[in-house]
């Protein structure tokens, strides 16, 4: 089997996933970049009927043309979202598009969320909320792309207050987060130091409504 590790290592942090509530049976996808040319990807409809406890066969092969050279089953239709990140940021190895409980709530108000937690503070004040865009379309993936091309050359240049880790987000309104990294770990422990801020600062907004 063509890159087998890496495949196994999709099955268990996506596994990890849903079983922490940081995507659900309604989708989400990762993938990754092994060489120059090849990328692996969750296939379509995992989520709904696997709940996501699936095999490495179900993780495809696919080349630079999106052409399936390993694996079952169909590409999922946000494939071009994950390759407008690749394309616009050579760093960018990994990429995970979720549809995490809390952070869903900032996506689907369309705001920004605020960054409360020390081990976001390299990202900002904020992780940006992009402008609505029909999911799965060519605008959603241009919009991801120019969106990636921008932050990208900004962040490179920080100073990491914590750790020196690859990795960055943007929610998408409406329909979930998207995380880029340069390897699957670091996307993943993004993701969910993004769902910890999500908890912490909804909570913190609904105490201070009532000063509790």
């Amino acid at each position: 089997m063509l890159y087998e590790l890496e495949r196994k290592e999709i099955c268990t942090i996506v596994k990890s996933m849903y079983n922490r509530w940081l995507t659900n049976a309604a989708g989400g996808n990762l993938s990754v970049k092994v060489s120059k040319n090849h990328y692996i990807m969750t296939a379509s409809g995992l989520s709904s009927k696997y709940l996501w406890d699936i095999t490495p066969d179900k993780v495809l092969v696919v080349d630079d043309k999106l052409n399936i050279i390993d694996g079952v089953g169909k590409t999922t239709r946000e494939i071009n979202m994950h390759m407008a990140m690749y394309k616009n940021d050579e760093k960018v190895k990994a990429v995970i598009h979720a549809h995490p409980r809390n952070l869903m709530i900032y996506s689907c108000m369309g705001i920004n969320m605020p960054v409360v937690s020390e081990a976001l503070e390299f990202l900002g004040e904020s992780v940006p909320c992009l402008p609505y865009r029909v999911a799965t379309t060519k605008e959603l993936a241009e919009l991801v792309g120019t969106w990636t091309a921008n932050f990208s050359k900004e962040f490179a240049k920080k100073e990491y207050k914590i750790e020196d880790i690859y990795a960055y987000a943007a929610l998408l309104c409406k329909h979930g987060i998207i995380i880029g990294s340069d390897n699957l770990f670091s996307a993943n422990e993004m993701l969910e130091r993004l769902e910890t801020n999500a908890y912490v600062y909804a909570h913190m907004a609904y105490l201070e409504k009532f000063k509790y």
